[in-house]
């Protein structure tokens, strides 16, 4: 079994220390009964990390909602490694109308930034923080539109430069939503507004779709690769512009090239099927095949629920932790299931065996979803599920939405896994 591989419910490790003292006061008064009345393996045996290859216990009922205690102490660096880099990222992000209704300002102009203000400590945690972007920038304000052909505000981007991240993935079924003026509007605006964003999945050249996008940091380089099943609607006549899960051999090379350029390689997968918290035949074929072919880590999406974390081995004899849906990490969708998210976790290290994943882990998210009172519109706060509060959801607009609901859906997806 893969050592790091867990779909443990704990914090990201910088928040862990701010919450030692009311956890330590926690365990005082509900599990020093349980030391006396049960004994040590048994307070072993309900605060121990779920690995991914073990179903988690069904939860008592009253501890449906609350996150597994964090350890004691940080738990201690692989022997040997020489460097490290701890990579984060979350799901969809869906910019429906009402979400850019929401941001509008008086003067014609979008502030997206209090929708990431929950998230953007978590973001800033990590060395490398990415997010899937759903929908396509136009910076035509009549071009703005709604499923099912997207067009969202480049302001988006803007607030997710502002919230930390640093990597965006573009290839999804409705990055074409408004043609190639879609893809070269939103290539525009990163390179303009934000060029320190590296930018995946879409081109507007055949020169730029033949380069790999490398990430250096803290000496280890980290090659990316992203790859959607599919367009909506109607395909570019230059294919180069989005990079699709098509032939094989064609990828097999993106992975040797990006390999002979980096020490570790991710995939971000835009696949499965909508709706589904199941992996399908054909999402697991393609993690086979990555695993096959030397990838060390692949994070997927579109799925718009989540989906479990899962461990392959390649034909080398490799570990590569597979994320295959982190659902949706911003939406306006309108069931409860697709209001919960997942974050991945996950540090890459350099020993003494070469680069690696360890330590991945999953983290639920939610979206609060709330009526903005001074404004016709809402308010969308997504946050890790362990920071989403019985008062905070006393306040989503959809029903089905409680933090034991949300809870109790994240368990038996993961434990389905």
């Amino acid at each position: 079994m893969y050592e790091g591989m867990r779909t443990a419910r704990k914090m990201p490790p910088e928040r862990r220390k701010t919450r030692r003292a009311r956890i330590a006061g926690l365990l005082a008064v509900v599990l020093l009964p349980l030391l006396l009345g049960l004994g040590l393996w048994k307070l072993w045996a309900i605060s121990r990390p779920v690995s991914a290859e073990e179903p988690a216990a069904a939860p008592a009922a009253a501890s449906v909602s609350a996150p597994a205690a964090a350890p004691a102490e940080e738990p201690p660096a692989s022997a040997g490694v020489t460097a490290q880099v701890t990579l984060m990222a979350v799901g969809d992000n869906l910019i429906h109308n009402t979400v850019y209704w929401s941001a509008e300002l008086a003067d014609g102009g979008y502030d997206f930034t209090p929708m990431y203000a929950d998230i953007r400590p978590v973001v800033q945690d990590y060395d490398i923080a990415c997010i899937n972007q759903e929908t396509i920038y136009v910076s035509d304000p009549a071009l703005y539109s709604n499923y099912p052909a997207f067009g969202s505000p480049t302001q988006v981007g803007d607030a997710l430069a502002w919230a930390g991240f640093d990597v965006v993935e573009h290839a999804t079924n409705h990055c074409y939503d408004k043609l190639d003026t879609g893809i070269r509007d939103t290539l525009d605006f990163w390179r303009g507004q934000h060029p320190e964003m590296t930018v995946l999945g879409i081109h507007d050249s055949e020169a730029d779709a033949g380069q790999i996008r490398v990430a250096e940091k803290n000496g280890i380089r980290i090659a990316m690769l992203n790859y959607t099943y599919g367009l909506n609607y109607s395909a570019p006549a230059d294919k180069w512009m989005v990079d699709t899960l098509g032939s094989r051999g064609k990828i097999a090379d993106d992975i040797a090239r990006a390999k002979s350029q980096s020490d570790f390689v991710i995939v971000f997968a835009h696949w499965g099927e909508e709706g589904s918290t199941a992996p399908s035949e054909e999402q697991r074929s393609w993690a086979q095949f990555f695993a096959d072919e030397g990838v060390g880590l692949v994070i997927g999406g579109h799925v718009h629920v989540v989906q479990p974390l899962e461990t392959y081995t390649g034909a080398g004899g490799n570990s590569m932790p597979v994320y295959f849906s982190l659902g949706n990490f911003l939406s306006h969708q309108s069931e409860a299931k697709n209001m919960l998210g997942a974050m991945a976790s996950v540090t890459i290290v350099r020993d003494a065996a070469g680069v690696h994943a360890e330590n991945a882990l999953l983290y639920p998210t939610v979206t609060l979803i709330e009526k903005n009172p001074s404004a016709r519109w809402y308010l969308y706060r997504p946050m890790l599920l362990i920071d989403y509060t019985d008062a905070l959801a006393a306040l989503h607009i959809l029903p089905g939405t409680g933090v034991d609901d949300m809870w109790a859906l994240y368990n038996s997806i993961t434990a389905a896994g």
